[in-house]
């Protein structure tokens, strides 16, 4: 009795088969919930003050020397058109590799998250000639007053800055996917990534129909 009362407890910090213990799994979902909901704040903000500074630009009160900048006036480039595709297309791949990953279908899980990172690489080189473009009309027009094409061009940096933080986080999915860390029971960092990506897919559709809208 006098041995067994020296012995550690079962799991005891002295004892060799101590493991820290987890968090749930639930407060990492919640913890991806808040932090969506400031990135949200934060996109909405901009988008109001630019809503804002673009009904504003109709009607100038600057006099001569702010000249009105009227609807149907703002041009795009067609090249967000086709970057609108390949945001909408990391979501769905995200979707399959989350499904197939839970029905433990490895081979096809690794594809679409591989997919997914392609596409990711796609917006961003879709992007980066869009945002030159944007640039160009900014330097174009800004001596007239019509600053509206720098404005747009930090929003859209904004978001492609954002894509390349969920860049980082499917090049490490895919890392540690091909090591077979994820299965049907651990498969929540690949719900966390999609739930991001399902964020700025959303981010940017309402930013791109809100500069149609307001062009």
């Amino acid at each position: 009795m006098a041995s067994d009362a020296l012995q550690p407890a079962p799991g005891s910090r002295s004892g060799r088969d101590f493991n820290p213990p987890h968090a749930p799994a639930l407060v990492g979902t919640v913890g991806m919930w808040l932090f969506l909901a400031a990135l949200f704040m934060l996109f909405a903000a901009a988008m109001l003050g630019f809503v804002v500074v673009r009904t504003q630009a109709e009607h100038p009160s600057g006099g001569m020397s702010t000249p009105a900048v009227p609807a149907g006036s703002l041009h795009y480039p067609g090249l967000l058109w086709l970057s609108t595709l390949f945001v909408i297309g990391v979501s769905i791949a995200l979707g399959r590799a989350l499904h197939f990953l839970r029905m433990e279908r490895q081979s096809s899980f690794r594809a679409w998250l591989a997919a997914s990172l392609g596409l990711a690489l796609g917006f961003l080189a879709i992007q980066a000639p869009a945002m030159g473009m944007l640039l160009w009309e900014h330097q174009q027009l800004r001596r007239s007053g019509l600053f509206l094409y720098g404005l747009i061009f930090i929003l859209v940096l904004l978001h492609a800055l954002h894509v390349l933080g969920g860049m980082v986080a499917l090049a490490r999915l895919a890392v540690r996917g091909r090591r077979g860390v994820y299965d049907h029971e651990h498969y929540l960092p690949v719900r966390h990534a999609a739930m991001y990506w399902h964020f700025l897919d959303a981010v940017w559709l309402l930013m791109f129909i809100t500069f149609l809208v307001t062009r």
